[in-house]
């Protein structure tokens, strides 16, 4: 049947059939965009939780492993401390130190690069422990630097209401690596006890003994 523009039912149906397949085209290029945001949203989440996975908050969060061989392990462990042989993602290991506040975990993972560099890393932790973040400015009382021939290091005690997060990071400069310890203790009484062996184990990493050889 042909439609004749000049009949008015006819007209009308034409523009009712028109506004129609404009609404559809509307509805279906908003859906577009929509689904592009939230795809622009997820990667950009997933890129700042490069060095964080959920699964780790346990531990106060981990750097993601990024496929590393888990046999090499240049660190010293700490008299006491139980390997957890429990796989968990992105961890090299995770040690379990007990105590009368329970089993408390400390993760052992490693990252390309400097990962963002101390500032970042530190900000990120704090972060996690619902801390405000500090500038360039205030890095260096933030964090106790050591070093050997090869290793760049550095520890870090970070105090909040919810409890304590002791987290060091040593650059291996010959792989172009960073290794990280952290552990994320329910108060300061638990850290005090942990404190001195998980910098320890970090700087054994660097080949630093621990002073008096203990």
């Amino acid at each position: 049947m042909s439609i004749n523009p000049h009949h008015p039912t006819q007209r009308r149906n034409v523009i009712s059939v028109g506004t129609l397949l404009t609404a559809m085209l509307l509805v279906l290029a908003a859906f577009g965009c929509e689904r592009r945001g939230i795809e622009e949203q997820t990667i950009e989440k997933g890129v700042e939780r490069v060095p964080d996975a959920p699964a780790e908050t346990g531990a106060g969060g981990t750097e993601a492993g990024s496929g590393v061989d888990a046999s090499s392990r240049p660190w010293v462990v700490p008299d006491g401390w139980t390997e957890d042989p429990q796989p968990r993602q992105m961890r090299l290991a995770t040690y379990l130190v007990s105590g009368p506040e329970g089993p408390q975990e400390v993760a052992v993972t490693r990252f390309a690069g400097r990962v963002g560099g101390e500032l970042a890393n530190i900000n990120r932790w704090r972060g996690q422990m619902g801390l405000p973040a500090i500038g360039e400015p205030d890095l260096e009382a933030a964090i106790e630097r050591f070093s050997s021939s090869g290793f760049d290091g550095y520890q870090a005690r970070i105090e909040s209401p919810s409890g304590v997060m002791l987290a060091a990071g040593v650059y291996e400069s010959a792989i172009d690596q960073t290794w990280f310890l952290r552990a994320t203790l329910p108060d300061a009484e638990t850290a005090d006890r942990l404190e001195a062996d998980l910098f320890a184990m970090a700087r054994s990493i660097a080949g630093i003994e621990r002073e008096g050889g203990g």
